[in-house]
C-alpha cells in the first residue's frame, strides 16, 4: 500500500544538496492517511510526546476529546507538525522504536529507510503500549505462579529450580519409533528434528501418570518467563484440561474471554491486545495439560466446526479448535496426556514420550534433594541394594513421595532405613498418608512418641472415609475437580484440608466466589478411592469390583481421544476425552490394600469378616477373569515355543497381582497362560513393572523365551528379573535404556545357569565396557546362539572383544551388530573371526563406518568361510577396490547366498566385478547394491544379471 500511495502522489522526499536531512513534516504530510489508518494506540505517542515536553498537558486534553481513534491522530499529526521538524522525526522515532504497537507501519518505515538522527537517539523512548504491557504482565505472573512447586504436606513450597530435575525425554514417530532423545527443551519446537507433520500445530507429549509431564510444563513456563526460551513467544496462555470439565453444558464464551478471563486480564486496551493476537498468532504458545483428563456430557456433534474468533460458543469446542488450528492458525501448542491416550494424527507436529528417570538422572535428583553429603550418600547406597524400590523411583512422582517419607522418618526417628525389598506402591503410598497423618498429630518433644501406622490411621479413620467418599463420587463420574458443596457434603472439615491431600485451584465457570479443589495428584485420588472402598464396610461385590469392569473393553486399541463428529463419527454414549488409566491406579491400590500383609492395619478400621469378605471376592474375580483375559490372547506356533502376544491391559493385570502379593494367584496365571514364549512388546513397561512379571514368571517350571523389546526397562528392570534368569533361554531387551551396569547384571546371570540361546541388546546406551561383557557371556555359555546389539556406542575396542569371543566360540549363529562404529580395526577382527569359523551363519556389519581396508580384510576372510549364508554391509564406505576384493572372493565362496552392499560408494565399475564374478558362481542368489554410485543408465548394461540389484 506505501508504494502505492508514493507512487499514485508521485511525491518522494528527497534530500537537500548536501548533507540536509529529509523534511520529516513533508513525510508525515505525504503519508497522512497512511498514518491515519494504521495508528491504533494513540496514548504511547501521546506519553513520549509529553515525556520529552514535545506536548504540554493541554496538547494531550485537546486530542483526548476526539471520539474516535482515526480524529486523535489527525490531531496529534497537526499538532506535530506544528512543533517542526525535530518534533516530526521524533513521532517517527517513537513508531519505529516501540515496534509492538506500530508493528503495521514497520515495513513502511523500512522502505522510507529511516535512521534517527544523534539528537532524537538521545531522547527517551517509553514503550506504554498496551501489548507490550500485557507481555510484560504475563511474563510476571506466570514466572510468579510457576517459581515454587508445592509440596505433598501443602505446608510448605519449594523452588522450582531445587526440585525439577532432567528426566529422559525421546522424539518418536506416529508408532512410536525412536527419532532421538531431546536434551535441551528449545528442540521440542526446532523443526529439523523431530518432526512427523508439517502440518500439525501440537506438540504432543505423553508419558504414564507422574512421569512428570505437568512440571515439564511448569519449567517451560519458568523459562519462558525469565526469557530463557528463545522460540519467538511473546504470549504464553496455560490451561489445565481437567477445568474444562467444571463448564455447564450451556455455557457459552468467545475465544477472547478464555484467553483473557482464564490466564491473565490487560491492564488497558484488551481490544488491541486481542486484536494483536488474531494478527499474530505465531507469537503465542499454549499449553493444555491433562487432555485425558477431561470428562464432560457436552456433546460436540451439535457443533460446527468454529472457525470464528469472536462467536461465543462451548470452551470445549474453543479448545478443539484451537488444537485443529481452525483458531490462531499458526500458534504454537503443547499438549499432554496420559499414555494410551489416542489423538489425532492430523494435529500433531511431533510426539514427545517421557521415560522418567535413568540412572544418572536419578542420582542427580538424589543430589538435589538430600543437600547432606552423608544423608544422599546413605540413600544411594540402600537404592543400589533394593532394586525393587529404585525401579518406583525412576517415575519423578513416586520417587518424590519416597524421599520425602525418608526425609519425615529420619527427622523423626534418626532412621536411616527404607522400606525393605518387597515394597510395593501401595506401600509408597501408605508410607505417603501416614507421614501427613503423622504431621498433624499433637506429639511430645521426645520424637519416639510417635504412633505407629494402625494407631495413626485409626486415629483418623473419619477423615480417611471422608476423603474416600469424595475420591469415589469423582471417579465414578471421572471428575477430578470438587466444588465446596461437594467438599462439605461428605463432612471434610477445615482441619482435613490442612493434612494437603487436598489443594485449592483456580475457579471455572462463574465459581470464583467459591473454593475449587482438587487431589494433589490423580494417582492420590485412585488411592483414597480404592480405600474407601476398603473401609467402608457398605460396599456391594458390584461396587467392589466397578472399576475393573470400566477397564474390560472388547476393543484392543483404545479409542481416538480426539474423536471430533465431523471427522469421524462418535460411538453413541462414549466420551471422547476417555482413557481407563486412573481406573487401573484404582483397582491396582484396591489389590494392594486387601493383600494378605496389609490385614494387620486394617482390622482396627474394619471388620476383619468384611476384608476377608471383600479379598474373597476381588481374588475370586481374578482367577475368572484371568482366565477369561489369556484365552482372548493372541496365539502362534513357532519352532520350540508355543507364543503371546500380550497388550498393554495385560501390564496392569500383571501389576494388580503383585500388589496382591499372593503367590497362589501368581502361579495360577503363570499356569494358564498355556505357552513359553512371553511377547510383551510395546506395551509401555517400565522398570518397576519387572517386579510383576518376575512375579509370575518365576513359577514357570520350564525354559522361557521373554520378550521385552521396546518398552522402557533400564539397568534397575534389569536387575527385578533375577528371580527368572534360572528360565530364560530368550531374553530381548532391546530400546530400553540399558547401560553397561544392566550388561553385567545380565552377564553375572546369565553365566551362572548356561541356558540363555538368544540375547536381544538392539539399540540401548552400551559402550565398549558393556560389549565386553557380552564377549565374556558368548565365550563362556555355549548355549548362545544369537546375539543383538546393534544401534549401541561400541567401538573397535569393543568389536575387537566380541570378534574374539565369537572366533572362540563354536556354537553362535547370528551376530548383528548394525549401528556401531568398529571401524577398519573392529572389521580386521571380525575378519578373523569369520576365517573358518564352523557355525556362524547371519552377520550384520552394517553402518559402522567400514572403508575400503576394513572390507578387503572381510572379503579376504571370507575365502576361508563356508558357514556364512547372511551377509549385511549396508551403509558403510566401500568402494570399488572393496568390491573387486568381494567379487574375488565370490569366485572362491560357493555358500555364500546374500550379500548387501547398499548404500556404500561403489560405482558402475566395481558393479562390473562383482557382474563377472558371479559367472562363476551359481549359489549367491543376490548382491544388492541399491544406493551406490550408479545411475540409471548405467545399471542397465547389468540387466541380464538378476541378481546384481541396483534399484
Amino acid at each position: 500500500m506505501e508504494g502505492q500511495l508514493c507512487a499514485n502522489l508521485e511525491i518522494s522526499v528527497e534530500k537537500r544538496q548536501g548533507a540536509s536531512p529529509p523534511s520529516f513534516i513533508a513525510l508525515l504530510k505525504v503519508y497522512r492517511e497512511l498514518l491515519v489508518s494504521r495508528i491504533r494506540n494513540t496514548q504511547c505517542l501521546i506519553d513520549n510526546l509529553i515525556e520529552n515536553d514535545y506536548f504540554s498537558a493541554e496538547d494531550a486534553e485537546i486530542v483526548v476529546q476526539f471520539p474516535t481513534q482515526a480524529d486523535k491522530v489527525r490531531k496529534i499529526l497537526d499538532l506535530v507538525q506544528s512543533k517542526g521538524e525535530e518534533v516530526s522525526e521524533y513521532f517517527i522515532c517513537v513508531l519505529q522504536k516501540v515496534a509492538d504497537a506500530y508493528y503495521e507501519l514497520q515495513p513502511w518505515l523500512d522502505e522510507i529507510g529511516y535512521e534517527p538522527s544523534e539528537n532524537i537517539c538521545s531522547k527517551p523512548v517509553v514503550n506504554t503500549d498496551p501489548v507490550s504491557r500485557y507481555c510484560q504482565k504475563l511474563r510476571y505472573e506466570l514466572g510468579r505462579d510457576s517459581k515454587f512447586v508445592m509440596s505433598y504436606g501443602q505446608r510448605e513450597e519449594m523452588l522450582l529450580e531445587e526440585i525439577y530435575s532432567n528426566s529422559i525425554m525421546e522424539l518418536v514417530g506416529f508408532t512410536n519409533e525412536s527419532l532421538g532423545k531431546v536434551y535441551q527443551l528449545e528442540a521440542l519446537f526446532d523443526d529439523t528434528v523431530g518432526l512427523i507433520n508439517e502440518d500439525g500445530e501440537t506438540i504432543y507429549v505423553f508419558g504414564d501418570a507422574g512421569i512428570g509431564k505437568s512440571i515439564l510444563l511448569q519449567k517451560i513456563q519458568s523459562l519462558w518467563a525469565r526469557k530463557e526460551l528463545d522460540i519467538g513467544a511473546k504470549f504464553f496462555f496455560c490451561f489445565r484440561c481437567r477445568m474444562f470439565s467444571c463448564f455447564k453444558e450451556d455455557e457459552a464464551i468467545c475465544l477472547k474471554d478464555l484467553l483473557f478471563k482464564y490466564n491473565c486480564y490487560p491492564d488497558q486496551d484488551p481490544t488491541e491486545v486481542f486484536h494483536y493476537i488474531l494478527q499474530f498468532p505465531h507469537t503465542v504458545l499454549f499449553t493444555f495439560d491433562g487432555f485425558d483428563e477431561i470428562y464432560s456430557n457436552f456433546d460436540l456433534s451439535t457443533m460446527p466446526e468454529m472457525c470464528s474468533p469472536s462467536e461465543a460458543v462451548h470452551p470445549l469446542v474453543l479448545l478443539v479448535s484451537l488444537l485443529r488450528g481452525k483458531l490462531l492458525k499458526g500458534s504454537k501448542k503443547i499438549l499432554t496426556a496420559r499414555t494410551g491416550t489416542e489423538i489425532q494424527r492430523n494435529i500433531i507436529r511431533k510426539k514427545v514420550l517421557l521415560r522418567g528417570f535413568s540412572s544418572n538422572n536419578l542420582k542427580d535428583y538424589t543430589a538435589m534433594f538430600f543437600k547432606d553429603e552423608g544423608q544422599r550418600a546413605l540413600v544411594l547406597n540402600q537404592l543400589e541394594a533394593n532394586p525393587n524400590l529404585c525401579s518406583l523411583c525412576t517415575v519423578p512422582l513416586f520417587c518424590w513421595i519416597i524421599f520425602k517419607c525418608y526425609e519425615h522418618f529420619h527427622s523423626m526417628f534418626d532412621s536411616h532405613e527404607l522400606p525393605d525389598c518387597s515394597v510395593t506402591l501401595t506401600d509408597v503410598f501408605l508410607l505417603m498418608i501416614e507421614v501427613h497423618l503423622n504431621r498433624s498429630l499433637k506429639t511430645s518433644l521426645l520424637k519416639n512418641t510417635t504412633r505407629s501406622q494402625a494407631e495413626v490411621f485409626r486415629s483418623r479413620k473419619e477423615t480417611l472415609l471422608a476423603l474416600g467418599k469424595m475420591a469415589y463420587k469423582g471417579m465414578e463420574n471421572s471428575f477430578f475437580i470438587f466444588q465446596q458443596e461437594e467438599v462439605s457434603s461428605v463432612n471434610i472439615s477445615e482441619g482435613d484440608l490442612q493434612l494437603g491431600f487436598l489443594r485449592t485451584v483456580k475457579g471455572y465457570s462463574g465459581c470464583d466466589d467459591q473454593f475449587t479443589y482438587e487431589f494433589l495428584h490423580l494417582t492420590l485420588q485412585c488411592f483414597f478411592t480404592a480405600l474407601f472402598l476398603v473401609i467402608e464396610e457398605k460396599v456391594s461385590a458390584k461396587e467392589l469390583l466397578r472399576f475393573f469392569n470400566e477397564c474390560s473393553s472388547t476393543e484392543t486399541v483404545q479409542p481416538t481421544c480426539l474423536r471430533i463428529p465431523w471427522l469421524k463419527k462418535q460411538l453413541e454414549g462414549e466420551d471422547p476425552f476417555r482413557n481407563n488409566e486412573h481406573f487401573h491406579f484404582t483397582n491396582l491400590f484396591l489389590c494392594g490394600l486387601l493383600s494378605r500383609s496389609k490385614q494387620k492395619l486394617f482390622r482396627h478400621l474394619v471388620l476383619p469378616a468384611v476384608i476377608k469378605r471383600k479379598r474373597k471376592i476381588l481374588i475370586t474375580y481374578f482367577g475368572e477373569s484371568m482366565k477369561s483375559h489369556l484365552k482372548g490372547l493372541t496365539r502362534s506356533s513357532l519352532p520350540n515355543y508355543n507364543q503371546i502376544q500380550v497388550q498393554p491391559n495385560f501390564v496392569w493385570m500383571l501389576r494388580c497381582l503383585y500388589e496382591t502379593q499372593n503367590e497362589k494367584v501368581g502361579k495360577l496365571a503363570a499356569k494358564r497362560m498355556h505357552a513359553n514364549y512371553i511377547k510383551l512388546t510395546y506395551c509401555n513397561a517400565y522398570s518397576a513393572d519387572c517386579s510383576a512379571i518376575s512375579f509370575v514368571v518365576h513359577h514357570f517350571q520350564k525354559r522361557l523365551a521373554l520378550d521385552l523389546d521396546n518398552n522402557n526397562i533400564n539397568d534397575y528392570g534389569v536387575k527385578q528379573l533375577l528371580p527368572c534368569f534360572s528360565k530364560l533361554a530368550v531374553i530381548r531387551l532391546s530400546v530400553n535404556q540399558v547401560t553397561d551396569h544392566g550388561v553385567r547384571i545380565l552377564y553375572e546371570e546369565l553365566s551362572k545357569y548356561q541356558i540363555v540361546s538368544f540375547l536381544g541388546l538392539y539399540n540401548n546406551q552400551i559402550t565398549d565396557v558393556g560389549a565386553k561383557y557380552v564377549a565374556k557371556l558368548i565365550e563362556e555359555c555355549s548355549s548362545l546362539e544369537y546375539v543383538k546389539i546393534g544401534a549401541n556406542k561400541i567401538t573397535s575396542e569393543g568389536g575387537k572383544c566380541l570378534a574374539q569371543a565369537i572366533q572362540k566360540s563354536k556354537t553362535m549363529f547370528e551376530i548383528g551388530m548394525w549401528g556401531n562404529q568398529v571401524g577398519d580395526e573392529g572389521a580386521k577382527a571380525f575378519a578373523e573371526a569369520l576365517r573358518n569359523h564352523p557355525r556362524l551363519t547371519n552377520v550384520s556389519l552394517a553402518f559402522n563406518g567400514i572403508t575400503t581396508e576394513g572390507g578387503k580384510s572381510i572379503a579376504e576372510a571370507m575365502q576361508h568361510n563356508n558357514s556364512v549364508k547372511i551377509f549385511w554391509l549396508t551403509k558403510n564406505e566401500l568402494d570399488d577396490e572393496a568390491a573387486m576384493s568381494f567379487a574375488e572372493m565370490l569366485k572362491v565362496n560357493k555358500k555364500l547366498v546374500h550379500l548387501w552392499l547398499i548404500q556404500n560408494r561403489i560405482t558402475a565399475k566395481g558393479v562390473k566385478y562383482l557382474s563377472e564374478a558371479l559367472k562363476e558362481n551359481t549359489a549367491i542368489k543376490e548382491v544388492c547394491l541399491n544406493g551406490n554410485l550408479i545411475s540409471q543408465e548405467e545399471a542397465k548394461a547389468f540387466e541380464d544379471e538378476e541378481r546384481i540389484i541396483c534399484f
